[in-house]
């Protein structure tokens, strides 16, 4: 009947709930390309191999293209000041 310290509370998915939101958001403002990236990786779990072969470029491109996608989005979160913990 106790409360483990790893079981997660309502305030604590509704917490995660906002910041997946967040996220969401900012990725469908990324330029299509990082954001097909970004979406392949992230939310199907696809190799940047798979990535590269999917999207017709090359391993590098596809690596580049979610380097940037992530350098914006850390712009994004500093220019919004979102706290993501």
């Amino acid at each position: 009947g106790t409360l483990r310290l790893a079981e997660r509370t309502v305030e604590d998915e509704i917490v995660c709930e906002q910041i997946a939101g967040d996220v969401r958001r900012m990725v469908e403002l990324l330029p299509d390309e990082q954001r097909e990236v970004v979406m392949m990786r992230y939310y199907s779990g696809l190799s940047f191999k798979e990535i590269a072969e999917q999207t017709g470029v090359s391993i590098n491109t596809a690596l580049g293209r979610m380097r940037y996608a992530l350098i914006n989005l850390r712009k994004m979160i500093k220019e919004k000041n979102l706290i993501l913990s």
